[in-house]
């Protein structure tokens, strides 16, 4: 059995976050790019579809295309593979579904082909996606996605698949004294992800919480890789199911608050669509797995996050000081960053005007400013 013969819930939430992202991130950077294009280059396509007919990401891309010329985008795809199987497959897919379509299938991996893509989409908008297996290409080759991209438009935006399993794995070779074949190799390939071997530190200076070294790993890099290219960043840890260990992390980078404001949003729908999924797994053939049980769970959930948004926004305007919601955003969000959205937000805010803020909860709430009564 191979990955892509059933679509594991860690691919329908990144999946689910694509499908809503793309349109965003299209519609809104492609306004005033040349021909109104935008490209999208991804770096481990795949096979296309999953053998169930489900999308993987390059059928998405290719239907996104379709459905994208309906407000005169021209999404550009650049699929990149390197396994015999999985591309010829994917080759298929395009046939049967991208012929009249603006995109390109490149064999062999991303590291060889990137520096020749970022030239082919040098002038406009463009979304890297980066979703290996194993280890992700080296730091030095993932900095060049935004050295060879200007600091001004057009947009640069990156995701990329942080592999927890495998720092886990390779990670444990740290405490081991026995002699393993490839120890060393798998060490180097690591330190080269990750730039240096910072990371064989931060993993040992937490001893035996194994979870907070792995996140604080995927924090660093991800501040690492930020910082050097004045991008924002976010980090989201992808279950299988929500009682266990992240199989990978998904690292999102943005030179734009609106690429931050819209991953948001996407991130939040994509949680959505993952819990919907694994309602449907657990309660597959019982009673429990009605629509009107998803909904009442979901209820609890927003309820807790309108909640607990309402209470930060009130300590918040307690502090006497107008202040930007997208300045104070993990201030305002909390816990429930990532799963919460601006319906929720405008739920909490609605709450506290006109008694607590004398601003209005109307228009575009991640970017106003709030006041205090």
């Amino acid at each position: 059995m191979t990955f892509f013969e059933d679509k594991k819930p860690v691919a329908i939430l990144k999946h689910a976050i694509m499908n809503q992202y793309i349109d965003q991130f299209v519609g809104k950077t492609g306004l005033y790019s040349p021909g109104h294009r935008v490209a999208v280059i991804d770096g481990y396509a795949g096979e296309g579809r999953y053998a169930s007919g489900e999308e993987a990401s390059p059928a998405m891309l290719m239907r996104k295309a379709r459905e994208l010329t309906r407000i005169n985008r021209c999404l550009e795809s650049y699929l990149v593979e390197s396994e015999p199987e999985p591309l010829a497959k994917l080759r298929h897919v395009i046939a049967s579904e991208g012929a009249d379509l603006p995109v390109e299938l490149f064999r062999g991996s991303i590291a060889d082909h990137l520096g020749h893509l970022l030239a082919r989409v040098k002038d406009v908008p463009l979304l890297v996606f980066l979703d290996p297996f194993g280890v992700m290409i080296p730091f030095i080759a993932t900095v060049e996605i935004f050295n060879q991209r200007p600091t001004q438009p057009p947009a640069t935006e990156l995701l990329i698949n942080f592999n927890a399993s495998g720092l886990r794995r390779i990670a444990g070779l740290l405490n081991s004294e026995k002699v393993i074949p490839g120890k060393e190799a798998a060490l180097a390939r690591m330190d080269a992800a990750c730039g240096s071997d910072w990371w064989r530190q931060k993993w040992l200076d937490h001893g035996d919480d194994h979870d907070a070294a792995e996140e604080g790993i995927v924090a660093e890099y991800a501040r690492r890789l930020a910082s050097s290219q004045r991008c924002g960043w976010w980090t989201t840890p992808v279950r299988n199911r929500a009682h266990q260990k992240p199989v990978y992390y998904l690292v999102f980078l943005t030179r734009h608050p609106d690429g931050f404001i819209a991953f948001g949003e996407a991130l939040s729908l994509g949680m959505q669509r993952w819990r919907e999924a694994l309602h449907e797994i657990v309660n597959a053939n019982t009673f429990f797995g009605d629509e009107a049980a998803f909904k009442a769970s979901e209820k609890v959930l927003a309820d807790g996050w309108v909640n607990e948004i309402e209470a930060n926004l009130r300590r918040l305007l307690s502090e006497g000081r107008p202040f930007k919601i997208f300045d104070r955003y993990g201030d305002v969000f909390g816990s429930a960053a990532g799963q919460a959205r601006e319906m929720h937000l405008r739920a909490a805010w609605k709450r506290l005007h006109p008694g607590v803020t004398r601003t209005d909860s109307k228009g575009d709430l991640i970017k106003k400013v709030i006041e205090p009564a």
